[in-house]
C-alpha cells in the first residue's frame, strides 16, 4: 500500500462542516484524520459522512468511531482517527482488503464531510492508505440507526439487510446504557441466543478484540475470517434483532456491511 497526504479540508472552523474531495482512480483502504490546532477532540466531531457519487456509505461520530476502532484493536490516540474500509487483522490479504473503495470505474465523486462543534481554532488534515486501481464493487459500509424504548423488556429492532440484493453483515455495534442480552434470528432460526454482555465480552477477548464500556458488538467475524464468517443475508426472508433492556434506553446502532453502493 501507498500512504499519501490528502489535499487540505475546506471550511475547518470551530463550528461547521469541513469538506474534502478525494482524487479518483486508486483504491482507498483507510483514511486517517489528524486533529490539531486549539481545543479539538474527537468528541467535537459530531458527524462524519463519507459519500460516493453523493450517496452516504459511512456515517458515524468521532467518539463512536474511535470506540469501534478500539474494539477492533486499532490504535487510539487523541490526535488521530481512522476511517477504516478494510480489516487490518483478517487472516489473509484478500479478507484484509475486502470492502476497500475502488474508484477507477463507477465513481464520479468521493467526498468526506466532518461536522465540528465546540472546537477552538481547529486544524484538520488527512492521509490515505491506497492500493492499486480497481473499479467500484463491493464496499465496506457503516450505516447508523437508532431507536428509543420507554421501559425495560425485550424488543424488536428492525434493521435493513438488503433484501433485494443480500447485504453481508460484518458487525452490528450497539451503543447502549441498559442492554442486558441480545437475540438475533435469521429466517426464524436463532443464530445468537440471548447472549449477555459479559459472555460476549469474554469471547471477544479470546480473539484479541478489546470490549468497550457501553458498546455491545455482534461480531460474526470474531475469529477474523471475513469471507467464511460474515453473515450472508442473500437467502434471508426475515432478519430479527431483539435486544433485552434492563430499563428505558436509546440504542444507537452502527451496522458494518459488505455491500454494493446502491443496495442500501
Amino acid at each position: 500500500m501507498i500512504l499519501v497526504k490528502n489535499l487540505p479540508f475546506n471550511n475547518v472552523v470551530a463550528a461547521g462542516i469541513a469538506t474534502l474531495s478525494l482524487p479518483l482512480g486508486m483504491t482507498f483502504e483507510r483514511i486517517v484524520l489528524e486533529l490539531g490546532g486549539g481545543a479539538f477532540t474527537k468528541a467535537m466531531i459530531t458527524l462524519i459522512e463519507c459519500k460516493l457519487n453523493g450517496k452516504t456509505f459511512f456515517k458515524d461520530t468521532g467518539s463512536r468511531c474511535d470506540l469501534r476502532n478500539t474494539y477492533r484493536g486499532l490504535a487510539a490516540t487523541a490526535a488521530y482517527l481512522t476511517l477504516d474500509f478494510s480489516e487490518a487483522f483478517a487472516r489473509d490479504e484478500v479478507d484484509q482488503r475486502l470492502g476497500s473503495i475502488g474508484t477507477l470505474v463507477g465513481v464520479s465523486s468521493f467526498t468526506i464531510e466532518v461536522t465540528i462543534a465546540g472546537a477552538t481554532t481547529p486544524t484538520l488534515a488527512s492521509y490515505s492508505w491506497i492500493s492499486s486501481p480497481k473499479p467500484l464493487g463491493v464496499i465496506c459500509k457503516s450505516l447508523a440507526y437508532s431507536a428509543s424504548f420507554a421501559a425495560a423488556g425485550k424488543f424488536n429492532f428492525p434493521l435493513p439487510f438488503g433484501s433485494q440484493g443480500g447485504s453481508i453483515i460484518k458487525r452490528i455495534n450497539l451503543f447502549h446504557a441498559q442492554l442486558s442480552a441480545l437475540e438475533i434470528k435469521k429466517n426464524g432460526l436463532l443464530i445468537w441466543d440471548n447472549i449477555t454482555p459479559a459472555v460476549n465480552n469474554f469471547l471477544q477477548t479470546e480473539y484479541r478484540n478489546v470490549p468497550q464500556a457501553g458498546l455491545y458488538v455482534y461480531d460474526p467475524i470474531l475469529d477474523h475470517n471475513v469471507r467464511t464468517g460474515a453473515l450472508v443475508t442473500a437467502d434471508a426472508q426475515s432478519f430479527e434483532m431483539n435486544p433485552t433492556l434492563a430499563a428505558a434506553d436509546t440504542l444507537n446502532v452502527y451496522v458494518e456491511y459488505l455491500d454494493t453502493l446502491g443496495n442500501l
